[in-house]
C-alpha cells in the first residue's frame, strides 16, 4: 500500500515512526500506535488504533512497512479538518462563519468524548478568543491543526 502514498508522506512518517519507537524498529502496543499516528496530526480513536494494531502485528510487532499500509487505510477515512468544520457549521445556524466561545466551551464540555473547562479555555488562549468572545472557526481549525513550530 506504500505505493498509494507520497515520498514526501513516506518520509514524514518514517521519521517519526523511528523517532518514537527508538531504534526499536516497531510499535509494540496501541498506545504507542497513537501516540505515531497523533504526533503526525491525525486522529484515529481508540476503537481504531486497537483494530489497527490488533489486526496487522506480527508476534506483537507492527514494523514500519505495515505502519504504512495503516497509515494508507486511515487516509482514506480520515478528513479531520472538514470534519471538524463541519462540526462548526452545524452550530453556525445563520452561516456568518463563527460561533460563541461560550457555546463552544459548553459543547466541548458536555458532549462526546468531553474535555475539561481548563482545556478549552487552553484551546481559547491558544486562538486569542476571550471566553465570550466568537470564535471564526475556519482560522481556528487552521490554527489549531497547524504544526508546532520545530525549534
Amino acid at each position: 500500500m506504500a505505493r498509494f502514498l507520497s515520498q514526501n508522506d513516506i518520509d514524514e512518517f518514517k521519521e517519526c515512526f523511528h523517532l518514537f519507537t527508538k531504534n526499536r524498529g516497531y510499535v509494540a502496543n496501541a498506545d504507542e500506535l497513537a501516540i505515531v499516528m497523533r504526533s503526525l496530526g491525525f486522529s484515529p480513536t481508540i476503537k481504531e488504533l486497537e483494530t489497527y494494531f490488533n489486526k496487522n502485528h506480527k508476534d506483537g510487532k507492527l514494523d514500519f512497512a505495515t505502519f504504512l499500509d495503516v497509515m494508507h487505510v486511515h487516509s482514506k477515512r480520515e478528513n479531520c479538518q472538514e470534519e471538524i468544520l463541519n462540526a462548526f457549521k452545524a452550530h453556525d445556524w445563520q452561516g456568518k462563519g463563527y460561533v460563541l466561545a461560550s457555546d463552544f466551551k459548553a459543547k466541548m464540555t458536555q458532549a462526546g468524548e468531553k474535555l475539561t473547562s481548563r482545556e478549552v479555555d487552553k484551546m481559547l488562549k491558544e486562538g486569542n478568543i476571550p471566553p465570550n468572545g466568537k470564535i471564526n472557526y475556519n482560522q481556528f481549525v487552521k490554527m489549531m491543526l497547524s504544526p508546532l513550530p520545530d525549534y
